[in-house]
């Protein structure tokens, strides 16, 4: 028989009041109340033995012999059993007084996950030239982390990536102090270092404009705004919580301090290295100050799994014909590490099925593979509910497998293409299949990694669609199609010439901070309304402004009453040659729906500096691709774009130079491009059905700090003979920070079916900036000459102002020979996260419905009016109304929901949805949608339900169906 001193939880400890000090030689180390004096020290101490006792060794009848005086005591599952009574379990104490002051500590060595962010002072209003911002660094696995800095940029500045005005060092969770500079795109951007150079960073955070997450000044939220990941992180997560402290207190933990929020709650979580971690947590209030200790090891390796099986065998006996049927199910799921730190994630799960079925393909098209791709904790809400739901396997079919270290992966399930640092062959498709991702552990002096490679391989059983909606002056935007993939989607807006195509600029937008979507209705609602464009220079070209603003959404969709069959697979490698200059190559091939296509392509990049370089990129593609869909009314009607059958090649070569990193004195940059685009060329971003060639540059010079100039010009010319080409020259001069006078003169020449010609203009545009919260100003343009063009004079008057209560008005009206313009804006927010907003837009810049040109166009204009408001903590509504009125065409678009939850279990939820066109030329289309959610949870019981109707009609026209 083996008799074990440690039975259940039995701990022998030697335990000592204090903190155990190093031994002194002829200490008197004897027992004072039952603790050792402070210079004492026994090696023993906190200590668990076990060890087999030795053979015929038994239990000793009777009481347990005394251990008075010798500072050890025997606890099993923390009742005491033998020992000195004046020693106390100091570990279960400590539990008890945690749990009294309702305080947790807890790790999770499995859950792990980096988060980063920033928070910034007075987020709920934009902030004003000259005051004092502080930020505060928020991020859960400060340990990894050497350095921070906060990168204050000017998005509006010279260059395409905008210009960094201040880079500020910042401790891990800890606080900088700035004075807001003056622009109208300020942003901040955290960015945390590694021991080995690579660094994480952040999306940007507004300055110039609220931000309107919502998050608190004083308590940790949890949130992660991380852009860019690449500093590895392996350990534990530990989190700190409690509720019912006194809000005036402040809790230390995990060697930072935190203030509870208004209700006495808090949480704090950080992730720390493999190894043992004391920690230590103190609670300081008016009334009280207690401390607690628990130590805690994180595990060089762990491992969680579960498992389920069901079979059932039964006999169906209708009317004497009997027959046998089998049905079953197995599923499983583990998440682990090594001690090498290897990280594995394997899930399957055949649901129920006919078990000679269970291994074949699951997500068809059916009713039931739709309802699980619902997301209840979306379509019914629970104000209150703390508690979230992760994906950690997703997967489109049966088995998930995931195994990375040192972000290096290999994945079976869905994931995303990643194929990026080009701009002809980008891919960011979320697909089923196989995806592996390798990258050196050797940097570059910039935090690269030396080389990189990316391959998939899919066989998906859904197809892509990619989505261009004209920015409506809202937020609410209609998707081609409907039963969405979840998690696929790829939202960006793109900024275009609307002559050549060219991409100006893109911005990827986060989601659940950027937008939400509607996977099963195919909407999409921004967190911040978009207009339909961006004005140009000085000169006025066109009214309605001179590049298109685009909601662009890449997201994949369930066909129906399409089998999806054949494949899809491409990869990219990549490497940096030296610290400058980075190779690259891209290929690609698409066999599913109507693609049969094949693309390959190689790049360069060559780096200059911070914001310097020259790109050069070739690309092939041999077949059609898949097109896209665009829609100027927010997604009512689309008109589609197939790709062309064909083969095609396209090259562009560009430069960005910072004219002080390369040496010189004087602020400025010079920008330059070449596109030459052969006709059948295509890709997810190109469709090119005519040959197209287009080159220009530009040169912005800082002179002094009050004169400013720039040059600039434009060409874009294809196989079909037209042309379009825009060159010209302005100067800006402040005399002062209140006054600002621009000069532009600007030659444009056009050459198409609708207008041949040229033009010379020249425009005086006076601004005057009253209060750092007002501004106005005035525009004055006339032709100088022109021949075959029409005239385009032109006076205008613009005004912005933020009244400081939360309301801001923005708006530029302006009349002449092209007509009459305007963009007016107006927008309110509030603290709890209510807005309103209101917009009208009237462009005179457009082709009538009979596809001639129509230059003072008939249009009446857009109405927008929308917003958001949280009533209680009970309910909230959302609505918008889109009214776009033309002489013989008009559209009216309407989205209203509320969420209503009377208590803590129960939610309910409504939306309806109304779409009307009515058009004399091509037919009227109307659109009506309602629905219906509530959902029941609590402890023992969750049950949810979701009622939906929609109905389309249309005349004569029928506009493409959608899903």
């Amino acid at each position: 028989m083996i008799t074990r001193l440690l039975c259940g939880t039995a701990l022998l400890t030697l335990m000592a009041s204090g903190v155990l000090a190093q031994p002194i030689p002829d200490a008197d180390c004897s027992l004072a109340g039952g603790t050792l004096p402070e210079a004492c020290e026994r090696p023993e101490a906190g200590t668990a033995v076990t060890m087999p006792a030795g053979e015929n060794t038994e239990m000793v009848a009777g009481p347990p012999p005394s251990m008075g005086g010798t500072g050890f005591q025997i606890v099993i599952d923390g009742a005491p059993v033998s020992g000195d009574p004046d020693v106390e379990d100091v570990i279960r104490q400590t539990d008890l007084a945690l749990d009294a002051a309702d305080i947790k500590v807890s790790f999770d060595s499995l859950g792990a996950k980096k988060r980063l962010d920033v928070q910034r002072s007075d987020s709920d209003r934009p902030l004003e030239p000259g005051e004092t911002v502080t930020v505060t660094s928020r991020l859960n696995y400060p340990a990894y982390v050497s350095k921070g800095e906060i990168r204050v940029i000017d998005r509006a500045g010279r260059g395409s990536s905008g210009r960094t005005l201040a880079i500020l060092p910042i401790d891990p969770n800890g606080q900088a102090s700035f004075a807001m500079p003056e622009g109208d795109r300020i942003v901040i951007v955290h960015r945390v270092y590694d021991a080995r150079g690579r660094y994480d960073e952040t999306v940007d955070i507004p300055l110039s404009i609220a931000d309107d997450r919502g998050l608190s000044e004083l308590a940790e939220e949890g949130t992660d705004a991380t852009a860019r990941r690449a500093i590895p992180v392996q350990g534990g997560a530990v989190t700190v919580s409690g509720e019912n402290v006194d809000p005036d207190g402040t809790v230390y933990a995990l060697g930072e301090a935190i203030r509870p929020a208004s209700k006495g709650n808090f949480a704090l979580q950080r992730i720390l290295p493999v190894g043992e971690h004391a920690i230590e947590v103190k609670v300081v209030d008016p009334v009280q100050e207690l401390s607690f200790s628990r130590d805690i090891e994180i595990p060089r390796y762990d491992m969680f799994y579960t498992a389920l099986t069901d079979a059932t065998v039964g006999v169906k006996d209708i009317d004497g014909s009997r027959d046998t049927y089998t049905e079953g199910r197995l599923a499983f799921y583990v998440n682990g590490y090594n001690a090498n730190g290897v990280e594995f994630t394997v899930a399957a799960d055949t649901r129920d099925n006919d078990i000679r079925d269970l291994f074949s393909s699951f997500d068809e098209k059916d009713p039931s593979s739709l309802l699980r791709r619902i997301d209840p904790n979306e379509y019914y809400p629970t104000y209150g509910d703390g508690s979230s739901i992760v994906e950690d396997a997703p997967t489109q079919g049966k088995i998930y497998v995931r195994v990375e270290k040192d972000k290096n992966y290999a994945v079976w399930g869905n994931s995303q293409a990643e194929l990026k640092n080009t701009e002809y062959l980008r891919n960011e498709r979320v697909l089923y299949g196989a995806n592996a991702h390798w990258e050196s552990q050797a940097q570059t002096s910039h935090g690269e990694p030396r080389a990189q490679a990316t391959f998939y391989a899919a066989r998906p059983d859904n197809l892509p669609q990619r989505d261009v909606l004209r920015g409506t002056g809202g937020s609410i935007y209609f998707l081609s199609r409907q039963d969405i993939t979840r998690g696929s989607e790829v939202v960006s807006v793109e900024l275009r010439d609307p002559d050549s195509g060219r991409v100006i600029d893109r911005r990827y937008l986060v989601a659940g901070t950027d937008y939400e979507v509607n996977y099963l209705q195919g909407s999409i609602r921004l967190a911040q309304p978009l207009q339909s464009s961006s004005g140009g220079g000085v000169v006025v070209t066109n009214p309605g402004g001179d590049a298109e603003l685009n909601l662009v959404v890449q997201y994949e969709y369930t066909p129906v009453g399409l089998s999806v069959e054949g494949a899809t697979l491409g990869g990219r490698v990549e490497g940096w040659v030296t610290d400058e200059l980075r190779l690259g190559a891209t290929a690609q091939k698409e066999d599913t729906g109507t693609a049969d296509q094949k693309a390959f392509g190689a790049d360069l990049h060559y780096r200059l500096g911070e914001n310097s370089y020259v790109e050069a990129e070739y690309a092939k593609s041999e077949g059609p691709g898949y097109g896209f869909r665009s829609s100027t009314d927010g997604g009512l009607i689309y008109d589609t774009t197939d790709a062309d059958d064909g083969t095609g090649r396209a090259f562009r070569l560009e430069t960005e130079l910072d004219l002080q990193e390369l040496g010189l004195t004087t602020e400025g940059t010079v920008s330059a491009y070449f596109e030459d685009r052969q006709a059948g060329f295509t890709s997810l971003d190109y469709t090119v059905g005519t040959g197209e060639r287009l080159w220009g540059f530009d040169v912005d010079i800082q002179a002094s700090e009050r004169l400013a100039w720039r040059v600039y010009a434009e060409d874009f010319r294809n196989d079909q003979d037209r042309r379009d080409s825009e060159a010209g020259a302005e100067v800006l001069w402040s005399p002062d920070s209140v006054n600002t006078l621009a000069l532009g003169v600007e030659h444009v020449r056009r050459r198409s079916p609708e207008e041949t010609g040229n033009r010379t203009d020249m425009a005086l545009r006076y601004t005057r900036q009253v209060t750092p919260r007002f501004s106005w100003s005035l525009l004055a343009q006339a032709t100088l000459a022109h021949e075959g063009l029409e005239r385009n004079n032109r006076l205008g008057v613009g005004v912005e102002r933020d009244f400081g209560n939360g309301w801001t008005v923005a708006g530029e009206v302006s009349d002449g020979t092209l007509g009459v313009g305007a963009d007016i804006r107006a927008e309110y927010e509030r603290e709890d996260g209510s807005s309103l907003y209101f917009g009208y837009e009237l462009d005179p810049d457009d082709f009538d419905r009979t596809g001639t040109f129509d230059s003072l166009s008939e249009s009446k204009g857009k109405f927008v009016f929308g917003g958001r408001r949280q009533v209680n903590d009970t309910t909230a509504f959302y609505g918008e109304n889109t009214y776009d009125i033309e002489s013989d065409r008009d559209s009216l678009t309407s989205s209203y929901g509320v969420d209503y939850s009377p208590d803590q279990f129960l939610t309910y939820s409504f939306g309806l949805d109304v779409g009307q066109i009515r058009d004399d030329r091509s037919g009227d289309f109307k659109r009506h949608a309602i629905s219906l959610g509530a959902k029941y949870e609590d402890e023992q019981l969750t049950a949810s339900g979701r009622l939906e109707f929609r109905r389309e009609r249309g005349d004569e026209i029928v506009p493409p169906p959608r899903g």
